[in-house]
């Protein structure tokens, strides 16, 4: 489960990349076209990541891994959002993570 997590939380990396490299792109300008490739690659990962979640068949679940590892809330954030309690979305993340696919 913690490779799962992992991987999820490759998504906010990305984005730290990706303006890593946007910053990089302005002060090395003999270097564009090699950080557009590693920004290119940074959004596909950032899109296969969210294509995964959302082959989860329960849309609760989608949700719930959505809004934690895209948009980087809480759980208990989540259960806000989703009007849960929050140790039901601790079990729901669980299950979530089970049922993801790499």
């Amino acid at each position: 489960m913690q490779k799962k997590k992992n991987y999820l939380k490759q998504y906010k990396y990305q984005e730290m990349r990706i303006n890593s490299f946007k910053r990089l792109k302005l002060s090395h300008k003999e270097n564009i076209s090699e950080y557009d490739e590693k920004i290119a690659a940074c959004k596909k990962l950032r899109k296969e990541i969210e294509k995964k979640i959302s082959k989860l068949d329960d849309p609760i679940l989608c949700e719930l891994l959505m809004q934690k590892y895209v948009f980087g809330k809480t759980l208990e954030e989540i259960a806000l959002i989703l009007n849960y309690s929050k140790r039901h979305i601790e079990r729901l993340h669980i299950k979530a993570l089970e049922k993801f696919e790499i």
